[in-house]
């Protein structure tokens, strides 16, 4: 970054801009400034599209929060000023504040810096991601609602650009079902398990019976036996 400096021969500080750090929810910004021993200067941040956050300045080491208002500091170390703006979560406007350096000088003449910096980035804000109230529901890359997804899992989809609800049994997990059986001839099973399972049946001696098995679909299937009899089916 730049290396501003005013009045080489006159001026009692210099403001340099170090590197800024760009994470997913905001940028944070540092300013090093550096005067003579017992100079003043007043700082402040001023907020433009929206507030600064997580402000500070730091001298020896120690770090002090502060709310970026003007503030007086007479020292003759160097100074570091930091503060965050996170994205605006509006398409076309960015967050930005100024920094303002003065010496502190009376008269109608002093040094002084002033520097805008923008957060350039129209991504949702991080404190609301969906921008909408946060919910679910509302993110722009998940289903609309959840009607008729009672006990489905969560995933990402397979082209990896949005989410899905799934059956629990697509994911591996070892879902069964066990129906109990009065004596009939054809067995009509609702076992809801959201895949088509294998099917046991044993009498009620616990003889296997070998009967006609049709998947009406994911959650239902019929079988069929040459005569009726009691017993179970056992469905993974």
């Amino acid at each position: 970054m730049a290396n501003f400096k005013f009045n080489i021969q006159e001026s009692e500080f210099n403001v340099e801009q170090l590197d800024d750090i760009v994470t997913e929810c905001a940028t944070i910004f540092t300013f090093k400034v550096t005067t003579t021993l017992g100079n003043s200067l007043r700082i402040k941040l001023d907020s433009g599209y929206n507030e600064f956050k997580n402000s500070t300045y730091k001298v020896l080491d120690v770090e002090t929060a502060w709310d970026g208002s003007e503030i007086t500091l007479t020292y003759g170390l160097d100074l570091y000023v930091s503060f965050s703006l996170g994205n605006s979560g509006t398409p076309g406007s960015f967050l930005q504040t100024i920094v303002e350096v003065f010496d502190d000088t009376t008269a109608s003449s002093y040094n002084s810096y002033s520097k805008l910096v923008t957060r350039l980035n129209d991504s949702l804000s991080c404190d609301n991601p969906t921008g909408e109230g946060g919910t679910y529901d509302n993110l722009t890359d998940t289903p609309d609602n959840k009607t008729g997804s009672a006990l489905k899992l969560i995933r990402v989809n397979a082209a990896e650009d949005a989410h899905e609800y799934v059956d629990a049994g697509t994911l591996g997990v070892d879902l069964n079902y066990t129906h109990v059986q009065t004596s009939s001839a054809s067995w009509v099973i609702a076992h809801n398990l959201g895949k088509i399972p294998s099917v046991t049946v044993q009498d009620n001696s616990g003889n296997t019976v070998f009967g006609d098995v049709t998947y009406t679909d994911a959650n239902n299937l019929t079988i069929t036996f040459n005569t009726a009899f009691a017993g179970t089916a056992y469905l993974n």
